[in-house]
């Protein structure tokens, strides 16, 4: 039994969504019903903006980091979800009667597998995610370390835990 279902046309949206930013990284989230993805919601990577690496919950090093970097550099290695984007695809995922299944995003130049300051993060919103009434979402990850052949993965994390999930995709 798969842990989710996702058609072959999503999985193409997520990946030209990578490839169309990079190399810089892309997210977004990914709504459906019954553990069936049916819609994807592209969010913008504010990662670059100046300031905005203290909108996450990175961890205070890898803050520090990333205000070294240039913004491309920063654009490269993580994500800050816009908010504005970030809260009009929650609203359609309610009006539309959908739950929240999936957050995703890409690593130009890794694997596809969750990276320390991803895991915190996830492990940081299981907390946030039933305050805003939101299920805890999976995690998938695109790789395009082979850019002709990317890589995407699906996680759960849950208490710092990362269980690799199975995607079936329906002839």
């Amino acid at each position: 039994m798969s842990d989710l279902v996702i058609p072959q046309h999503i999985l193409d949206d997520l990946v030209a969504h990578a490839r169309e930013l990079d190399p810089y990284e892309c997210c977004g989230l990914m709504a459906g019903i019954n553990g069936t993805v049916t819609y994807v919601y592209r969010i913008t990577n504010i990662v670059a903006l100046e300031g905005a690496e203290k909108l996450s919950s990175f961890d205070p090093a890898k803050a520090a980091h990333l205000e070294r970097l240039s913004p491309a550099e920063r654009a490269e290695i993580a994500f800050v979800m816009d908010m504005q984007d970030f809260s009009a695809a929650k609203k359609d995922i309610r009006n539309k009667g959908l739950d929240l299944q999936v957050v995703y995003h890409s690593h130009p130049h890794d694997p596809a597998r969750p990276s320390i300051t991803d895991i915190k993060i996830a492990t940081d919103y299981e907390e946030i995610w039933p305050k805003i009434n939101l299920p805890i979402p999976n995690y998938l990850l695109i790789s395009l370390m082979e850019k002709s052949k990317p890589d995407i993965r699906l996680y759960n994390i849950k208490g710092g835990n990362v269980t690799p999930a199975e995607i079936t995709t329906p002839i």
